[in-house]
């Protein structure tokens, strides 16, 4: 949901996810000249419970001066940026954001504007799309600081401990999503259908334990490639490896996550996404979950399983998915939802791009505001193409790898409005910030960092778009694995979802990305402190700036209501 109060000098605008809000704030240049120190950030939620927004950075002289022994004083904090975030909303709440620019010193300042915005964070569950998200990684900071289970591996806690530990991790992907989903196959009317690349975290294999006893049927089509053991061990070991379950090993990588729902075995939901059901993948690497109620669209999920199940050739599930819904122009769809099934495109000459990749390509290239882009492997040549054109909309793409990501700007004079990040933790401490691990500590990750697959185009845009799903952005991913995404246009809900979330994962990765650059990089990241020579807010008025531009995105994004 997106909202807007602009109706005093300071101006607050706000983009509001299930458990992000993001906010934006406007000040002339002229209001904003002079000694502007920052903005005080407060929320109130509806017992009139207030948080001070403010964050972590700090004045140097006055955490330098030893003669400053008050802490409300020493500590003393503001938001030196016209973009900030709420990480700690709760799902369908409203609250009251309070902010003010202050004017001053660093040891003397006051509120010269103030202006309040009332904002209501989406419900999980709410319509046809309800979109889930783990901590994982992006949780370290908290992982690393809590005092029970602090940086400590899963397996060396105590049950009580690790249970706390993974709660934490999965934030609400594991319980009130997968969980969720998979409890509702709980009679004889029902049947689940599922397909997984990885099936081994014992959580889950219970539940489906359940739904065998309880449900119609359940059936289960599971990677069986050389090197995937582990799928049917597990899935013998839960007494689930019988008639109805199915070996995949026909595609380079059987790469699908999802499971469709049946009421008197017709198709009304299903569950997918990036996550593998892994400990790594549920509690490890960041990853989505997105629970579609479409009958339609569950029907066309079932019609692929049902040829799936029998191990088909590529070939022959490349038809399929062309079938159920053809390579198209993805920018002239209408509004909707549609689901892409792979293989698809086949039989491709060698070398020939699959015009399924370019269909995303183009949906990039003609993107008029905001393209946001995660690329857990590699970085094909067809996007780096795309993206090292120069373009006059923002850009963010995040990386699994530093190395990709230092390649995607590698570029001499790259384009301003392309931004990159990197998977990274802070190795070690600085002012404020402890030092992290990486999931390989904390539950034995493979990937360590994003395993998310989404684009996300002008999502505060009038038709936003959303491509969300198991497949990564590759030549292989649509030519040689099964593999599903879906493709959501013109639904608001959704991307405000996924581009909350998308910024959240951004903004975490950032500075330990930016710690990870040479020393001689001018850019800073968790050391830089509070600027207290009043040159922090310039960029913010620079015509055509990074600054101004995501300042604009919020300033004419559609749809907003008065909050």
């Amino acid at each position: 949901m997106r909202y807007k109060n602009e109706t005093k000098t300071l101006k607050l605008y706000a983009v509001a996810g299930t458990q992000t809000v993001l906010l934006a704030f406007d000040l002339t240049k002229a209001k904003a000249s002079g000694d502007f120190m920052g903005f005080h950030i407060e929320r109130t939620d509806k017992a009139g419970k207030v948080l001070n927004l403010n964050g972590s950075k700090r004045f140097d002289s006055l955490v330098d001066d030893p003669l400053i022994i008050d802490p409300k004083v020493k500590f003393a904090s503001l938001v030196q940026s016209f973009f900030w975030k709420d990480y700690l909303a709760d799902p369908g709440q409203t609250y009251k954001y309070t902010v003010k620019a202050m004017f001053g010193t660093a040891r003397n300042f006051d509120a010269k504007f103030e202006s309040t915005l009332k904002v209501t964070t989406e419900d999980f569950i709410k319509g046809k799309h309800s979109v889930y998200f783990n901590y994982g990684v992006t949780g370290s900071q908290g992982y690393a600081s809590n005092k029970e289970f602090g940086n400590k591996p899963i397996d060396t806690l105590d049950a009580i401990t690790r249970q706390k530990a993974l709660d934490y991790l999965s934030r609400d992907l594991y319980h009130q999503g997968l969980l969720t989903f998979i409890e509702q196959a709980k009679n004889k009317s029902h049947s689940l259908y599922c397909a997984f690349y990885e099936i081994e975290y014992e959580g889950i294999l219970d539940q489906l334990k359940e739904v065998k006893k309880k449900a119609k049927n359940l059936e289960i089509v599971y990677s069986a490639q050389p090197g995937q053991k582990d799928n049917a061990t597990a899935l013998q070991t839960a007494g689930l490896l019988d008639a109805k379950s199915h070996k995949r090993t026909k595609a380079n990588q059987p790469h699908n996550k999802f499971m469709i729902l049946c009421k008197d075995e017709k198709p009304i939901e299903v569950w997918t996404g990036s996550t593998n059901l892994t400990l790594s993948g549920l509690f490890g690497q960041s990853n989505t979950g997105h629970w579609i109620k479409d009958a339609a669209i569950a029907k066309k999920y079932k019609k692929y399983w049902d040829t799936l199940k029998d191990n088909p050739s590529l070939a022959d599930l490349s038809a399929v998915s062309e079938d159920i819904q053809p390579t198209t122009d993805l920018t002239k769809l209408a509004d909707g939802t549609y689901v892409f099934f792979s293989p698809r495109n086949l039989p491709l000459q060698q070398g020939e791009m699959p015009p399924h990749l370019l269909s995303y390509v183009n949906l990039i290239d003609k993107a008029k505001e905001l393209v946001c882009m995660i690329f857990p492997f590699n970085y094909d040549p067809v996007f780096k193409t795309v993206y090292d054109q120069e373009k006059d909309y923002l850009r963010l793409l995040i990386f699994e790898k530093v190395p990709e990501a230092k390649a995607a700007k590698s570029k001499e004079g790259s384009d301003q409005d392309l931004k990159v990040t990197a998977g990274a933790v802070l190795k070690k401490e600085v002012k404020n910030f402890i030092a992290e691990v990486t999931p390989k500590t904390t539950v034995k990750g493979g990937i360590l960092f994003v395993h998310n697959k989404f684009i996300i185009i002008d999502p505060l845009g009038s038709k936003p778009s959303v491509l969300s799903g198991s497949a990564n952005f590759s030549v292989s991913s649509i030519k040689n694995n099964d593999e599903n995404s879906l493709f959501i246009k013109g639904d608001a809900r959704v991307a405000d979802i996924y581009l909350t979330e998308f910024n959240r994962l951004f903004e975490h990765f950032w500075p330990r990305y930016l710690q990870s650059l040479p020393k001689k990089s001018k850019k800073k990241g968790f050391e830089t402190p509070l600027d207290e020579t009043y040159t922090w807010f310039g960029a913010y008025f620079n015509p055509g700036s990074y600054h101004q531009k995501r300042g604009q995105l919020f300033i004419n994004m559609k749809g907003a209501k008065k909050g």
